[in-house]
């Protein structure tokens, strides 16, 4: 992600997030999938199905899912698939009814928004340790090496790295430098490109996750 299209972007996401109403969300894709209730359910009508969801997410939701790079049906968090979770789970949890589909929806939804809410408890804790360090570069390195090495381990656990859960991490802590209030420099963007080596399915060594989040927080503050 590059400093412009990250700038500011983790706080659009994070004052999005109390404005989602799932209730209110329900009853717009209990309209949308309305004609699923009655007559033969057919691949061209759940295709088109599927694309109204798809819309009206877009359309409805804010920035969090908007701009996350998380929406529904994505491959690291949240747990839904359009492919085996849209009106075609795998036996004996297959469901053809409206509501029980929708509810999934929401329960994945709710999984990824979760997410961002813990994310935004481990950016709020950093900011305090990195306010507490005043002028002192030393430790406000340090606040923010933390913050990143916390920002990492959550992601980790929370998606069980997962193929390409990195790409989240990435993000993740681009935010989290965004949430401390510092900038992300084309200096500081360069080390997290390069500094941290993460692979699918297993999380760095902790002494590498360490030193990897050291060096960025000492060009970054």
């Amino acid at each position: 992600m590059s400093s412009d299209a990250s700038a500011f972007t983790w706080r659009r996401i994070r004052d999005s997030l109390d404005a989602y109403a799932p209730q209110s969300l329900a009853s717009r894709l209990r309209e949308a999938l309305a004609p699923l209730r009655s007559g033969s359910i057919h691949a061209s009508r759940l295709k088109q199905a599927q694309n109204a969801v798809k819309d009206l997410l877009q359309a409805e939701l804010g920035p969090w899912y908007i701009e996350s790079g998380l929406p529904l049906g994505n491959e690291v968090l949240g747990g839904y698939c359009w492919c085996h979770s849209f009106f075609n789970q795998n036996p004996p949890h297959r469901t053809m009814d409206v509501d029980a589909n929708i509810q999934l929806m929401l329960e994945a939804l709710e999984r990824i928004r979760s997410f961002l809410y813990a994310l935004d408890g481990v950016y709020q804790a950093a900011r305090r340790q990195l306010e507490l360090a005043a002028d002192d570069k030393a430790l406000r390195a340090k606040a923010l090496a933390e913050g990143l090495v916390r920002t990492v381990d959550l992601t980790a656990e929370t998606t069980s790295c997962e193929e390409t859960w990195y790409q989240v991490a990435q993000d993740a802590m681009s935010w989290c430098i965004e949430a401390m209030g510092l900038p992300l420099s084309d200096a500081t963007q360069e080390q997290l490109d390069t500094a941290f080596v993460f692979t699918s399915w297993i999380a760095p060594p902790p002494e590498v996750l360490r030193d990897a989040a050291a060096r960025v927080a000492e060009v970054a503050v």
